[in-house]
């Protein structure tokens, strides 16, 4: 059977506040949150995968217009696969473009700090002698 949330447990179970959720379905991203009939929001299991989904392409930057994009791509079903999957596929190459300049800084940061022990070690013995 299919858990049901209220927002408080769906912003718990997603990380997400319960402020950012009431916006992202203002804003058309959870367009899919159903409601009881004196209006308070019901999430279920699919519902908080979802948003765990858009939580992830949101931590990897994609904008609020573009999620929104996502999402009304995915609303109109299976003919917009393609366009979700190059979205996706984009989304990844920023990624990791962004990956290889922080790999490239963690590169130039070991590079210094092997820099220094060297000078630091060299120090010792110096001052040893």
């Amino acid at each position: 059977m299919n858990k049901r949330y209220t927002i408080g447990q769906a912003a718990e179970a997603t990380g997400l506040s319960i402020h950012t959720l009431r916006y992202y379905e203002k804003e058309g991203i959870l367009p899919f949150i159903k409601r009881t009939e004196s209006g308070i929001r019901i999430f279920d299991d699919e519902d908080i995968q979802r948003i765990e989904f858009l939580n992830c392409l949101r931590n990897t930057g994609m904008p609020i217009h573009q999620l929104k994009e996502y999402v009304d791509l995915a609303l109109q079903g299976d003919k917009t696969i393609d366009e979700r999957v190059r979205m996706l596929e984009n989304q990844k190459e920023k990624v990791e473009h962004e990956m290889n300049v922080l790999k490239s800084y963690i590169d130039m940061i070991n590079y210094k700090t092997d820099l220094y022990s060297k000078l630091k070690n060299e120090m010792t013995k110096a001052h040893l002698q």
